[in-house]
């Protein structure tokens, strides 16, 4: 990495932070730790409270309460350009009148590096982010893909020791979207620079991110690497927005010393660490399904634990199909198997046993 380019990152630690706009807290005692040179996404639907959590960050609103450090220091209060932070937002905001480098080269002019300086700090970004041999190109000229790279080497030009993404891929169609992310990636990477990334959507989180923070309601409810928040989701909102979940209303009937035991449709489970909350004898909760842990097998099927249900509606996928089954209870299935030949799938109306991976059973609380 060129020495004009080298980033300090620093963590940033949001400490019981609140917003509220008039008698609405769009983000409510939010306690988050952004690790030094890691990637960190925030994760939610419209409304959640992820975009005006970076917008705090990024010094556009002051919380009403809580501190947010970069590094050692209390950015509450500091305005944006007096922050180690830079943001990259969804609109890009480039200015269409100005060629790539005079858009890169406008942080360092309006910050007052020298001009010496500014020349060799802009090709280094514009080559970082891969356009070389477009400087002097006008940005209104450029693909979606080529004005986000520019919006990329602007904010990094600067060196700060915060990346602030919000939705940076949003404007992007999916296939550029794939292929845009796993440069973002590499880049954070290569970088090393503290990096905070707003997105709704979980593919995008879980394929980025070191951490992902699910927000719902102005609230965390769940923050870790993302195959912990995938395989042991603490809530069902988490289990639900995560991929996709069957719920199955469940009993704990006996606790024990390497996990517990529940009732679900009749059938007694026996599971080893399920759950990320304390759990009591009794207690009414949810039993978390993914279809790929599920296995559709013949009526008459034994082995392993399952339900019987009934076949209500298949889709060939080509390398898979998926099943909804009736399960007693009006509780209806989603089951994803590999897809055997023709005649050999599941039809409508068929008996059928849904076969649990058992050691892949979570449990969240649920509703008495």
């Amino acid at each position: 990495m060129n020495p004009t380019l080298r980033i300090e990152p620093q963590p940033v630690i949001m400490q019981r932070i609140t917003k509220r706009f008039g008698a609405l807290a769009a983000v409510d005692d939010v306690t988050i730790t952004a690790e030094a040179g890691q990637l960190t996404t925030l994760l939610g639907p419209s409304g959640c409270g992820k975009t005006t959590t970076l917008r705090m960050v990024g010094g556009f609103y002051d919380p009403d309460e809580g501190t947010i450090r970069i590094g050692d220091r209390i950015v509450n209060g500091v305005p944006p350009h007096a922050r180690s932070t830079r943001t990259v937002f969804q609109s890009y905001a480039l200015f269409p009148h100005m060629t790539v480098f005079e858009n890169v080269a406008f942080g360092l002019r309006a910050t007052g590096v020298a001009r010496a300086e500014i020349g060799p700090r802009v090709e280094d970004a514009i080559a970082l982010v891969g356009l070389q041999g477009l400087a002097q190109r006008s940005s209104g000229q450029l693909s979606g893909g080529q004005q986000q790279r520019v919006a990329f080497a602007r904010a990094l030009v600067t060196r700060p020791e915060v990346l602030l993404l919000d939705e940076p891929l949003s404007n992007l169609d999916a296939k550029l979207r794939v292929h845009m992310r796993a440069e973002i990636r590499k880049l954070q990477q290569d970088l090393g620079i503290t990096t905070i990334y707003v997105t709704h959507d979980q593919e995008e989180a879980m394929s980025l991110s070191d951490k992902v923070v699910v927000m719902n309601a102005g609230r965390v409810d769940q923050q870790g690497p993302p195959h912990v928040i995938y395989e042991r989701p603490a809530t069902r909102f988490v289990a639900d927005f995560i991929g996709v979940s069957n719920f199955v209303a469940a009993t704990v009937v006996a606790l024990a010393a390497d996990g517990i035991e529940v009732d679900a449709l009749g059938t007694r489970l026996a599971l080893t660490r399920p759950t990320t909350h304390e759990v009591y004898a009794g207690e009414a909760g949810l039993l978390v399904l993914r279809p790929e842990h599920l296995h559709l097998e013949d009526a008459d099927a034994t082995g392993g634990v399952g339900f019987a249900g009934t076949v209500a509606n298949v889709a060939y996928l080509g390398a898979a199909a998926s099943y909804q089954v009736a399960l007693p209870g009006d509780t209806l299935l989603t089951v994803e198997d590999p897809a055997p030949r023709g005649a050999a799938l599941h039809r409508p109306g068929d008996r059928v046993r849904v076969r649990l991976d058992v050691e892949r059973v979570y449990v969240v609380p649920g509703e008495s």
